[in-house]
């Protein structure tokens, strides 16, 4: 039915008795930590597979599964943005300052933006209820040679005075990443990212943020 079942087994559990709740293959979806603390653990392989399944357009459904547990939570999809956009072969023309090329793989198609792009819409076409409370935006890109050398916002929300709200920074200078939003205050807060694997993405190729 389109539904993808990861499940978390905790201390004394069947393995195959869980690979048989989960989705296929086993080893992407099935999980089991020693208690309720060691979730730590599991956490980054956790989120990059269930970030991976939500940008496929199915349902994700969570099952955390022990002797005296059992929960269930469902209703996160991922859509293509680049579509609210009209970034697609058969409306891309009417976007000023973009142009199509090919993408990462020669079957692929890729949308340049040059240096005239402005490519906006308002939130309410694109989430009418506004950004849920969590949210994970996945963006596949590479800087030409021509991008600013100085900081920019590869995506980001602005209020109607267009001052920034949330977004994703590249600064090409010194090779680093940063996320920001406002928190509980309504204070910008970030979070900057500069180890080796961001560095890669400063150097020509397609990348997977």
């Amino acid at each position: 039915t389109g539904f993808s079942v990861f499940v978390v087994g905790v201390a004394d559990v069947d393995y195959n008795e869980l690979a048989k709740i989960a989705s296929k293959p086993s080893e992407r979806h099935v999980f089991i930590v020693d208690d309720f603390d060691a979730f730590e653990k599991i956490q980054d392989n956790l989120v990059t597979f269930v970030c991976e399944t939500a940008t496929s357009n199915s349902f994700v459904s969570f099952t955390l599964y022990s002797v005296f547990i059992f929960y269930f939570l469902s209703g996160f999809k991922g859509f293509k943005m680049l579509e609210s956009y009209n970034l697609t072969e058969k409306h891309f023309a009417s976007v000023q300052g973009v142009s199509l090329e090919s993408g990462s793989f020669p079957s692929y198609v890729a949308y340049r933006l040059h240096k005239n792009a402005f490519v906006s819409q308002p939130i309410q076409e694109i989430h009418p209820e506004g950004l849920p409370q969590a949210y994970t935006i996945i963006l596949l890109f590479r800087l030409l040679p021509e991008s600013p050398n100085e900081p920019f916002a590869i995506w980001q929300i602005t209020d109607r005075d267009y001052k920034p709200q949330a977004g994703v920074v590249l600064d090409p200078a010194s090779k680093v990443l940063s996320f920001f939003n406002k928190d509980i205050r309504g204070e910008i807060q970030t979070v900057t990212f500069d180890n080796d694997e961001v560095k890669k993405i400063f150097y020509g190729s397609f990348h997977k943020v």
